[in-house]
């Protein structure tokens, strides 16, 4: 009898241990939980946020604000990579404005590669009256005088210099009457340089992007 006493009292005791152990090991606070979960969830806004305003900055239009003649030019293109890919991999695209005119350059590290567009308003009743009037200065050399011409479907007077020094440079310019958003025109000039390459195949390609994308408000 005494035996069997003994043995359940042992069982008794290794019960109440056991459950003791066992109720030792508590499930993590619910709280706990819902305050990991609440982080989580700000973690995964505060990425989507980053990749909003990412978003944003890539598509923040350039806009210069020019006084010219008692007038206010806004002229208003979005950011060039956003419509205008070169046929170069790996350039390094930077964007000015200044006072007076927007640039953008295009350089691979190397230095073997480089374009520059300039996109300006001018001050003047038409673009065939400023051709002519810069025309007058070159008399006696047809390589320095505006031209009628076309690039893509607009229309203005161009002139293409290309000069012989050893790094080679380009020089494309064309002015154009453009259509404003109020529908008057306005006189343009957009101006792309090449350097260190004889290709230009891209010049134009750039020159057509720019115009196809630029919008000019006056005041």
């Amino acid at each position: 009898m005494n035996n069997k006493k003994l043995f359940a009292s042992a069982l008794v005791l290794s019960m109440f241990f056991g459950l003791t152990a066992c109720s030792s090991e508590k499930p993590e606070d619910t709280k706990v939980v819902e305050k990991k979960e609440e982080k989580k969830e700000e973690k995964k806004e505060e990425k989507k946020e980053e990749k909003k305003k990412e978003k944003k900055e890539e598509s923040t239009d350039v806009v210069l604000v020019r006084e010219i003649s008692s007038k206010t030019y806004t002229v208003t293109i979005p950011q060039l990579t956003s419509f205008y890919t070169p046929s170069r991999d790996g350039l390094e695209v930077k964007t000015e404005v200044g006072e007076q005119q927007i640039s953008y350059t295009l350089e691979d590290e190397f230095g073997d590669f480089k374009m520059a567009i300039y996109v300006n308003p001018i001050s003047a009743e038409s673009a065939e009256a400023y051709a002519n009037r810069i025309n007058e200065g070159f008399k006696d050399d047809e390589s320095e005088q505006y031209k009628p011409s076309t690039v893509g479907e607009f229309s203005g007077f161009r002139k293409v210099t290309t000069s012989e020094n050893p790094s080679f440079k380009c020089k494309d310019n064309l002015l154009l009457d453009f259509a404003s958003v109020d529908g008057s025109a306005v006189v343009m000039s957009v101006t792309v340089e090449q350097f260190y390459d004889t290709d230009t195949t891209d010049m134009e390609v750039a020159m057509k992007a720019i115009l196809g994308n630029m919008k000019v408000e006056v005041k």
